[in-house]
């Protein structure tokens, strides 16, 4: 269950998800974000919070990243969680959690960056733009891949029960 919910960059609580993380640093701002909106929308606990967050934009961000090794044997080494995530050789943030994708053959890495110093808000712009590696304990950076939206089935054409591209997938498992 852990590879499948990574491949698909669902949040699992405690790990990814814990009280002191806002849905937009979350990426699940879309939760909220209709009662944020609306001008007759009923007040709630921390909307006040959150609209302040919108405004003054992104401190902090959870990304999805896959090493770009392929795991298993003789390829990129299992990770645990506490691992450093580099963006263009600058500590940023800590790995929450990990699972080796099965259906993508990769290594998955969810955890939160920062804003550096100089930059006034994280933007998907910003994100894209950089070259990012994770730094496992006492080994070289391992050279990652930014996922904006899911690793596996980004425009979530299975779960809306679209197969056409299922036989592509198991050529590659072969």
């Amino acid at each position: 269950i852990d590879s499948l919910s990574a491949e698909k960059s669902y949040r699992h609580w405690h790990a990814d998800l814990a009280c002191g993380d806002s849905p937009q640093e979350a990426a699940i701002g879309f939760t909220v974000l209709p009662k944020l909106r609306r001008e007759d929308a009923p007040g709630f606990l921390g909307r006040d919070a959150l609209l302040a967050k919108m405004q003054s934009g992104l401190q902090r961000r959870i990304v999805t990243l896959t090493l770009d090794a392929d795991g298993g044997p003789g390829g990129a080494p299992p990770l645990h969680g506490a691992e450093l995530i580099e963006r263009d050789g600058e500590p940023l943030g800590i790995v929450r959690s990990t699972a080796y994708g099965h259906s993508i053959g990769k290594q998955v890495v969810t955890g939160y960056v920062r804003c550096p110093d100089g930059l006034e808000r994280i933007t998907p712009k910003w994100l894209r733009e950089g070259s990012w590696a994770v730094r496992s304990k006492r080994r070289a950076p391992l050279p990652a891949t930014l996922h904006l939206k899911a690793p596996f089935d980004p425009e979530g054409k299975r779960i809306a029960g679209d197969y056409s591209e299922a036989e592509d997938l198991l050529e590659v498992a072969q």
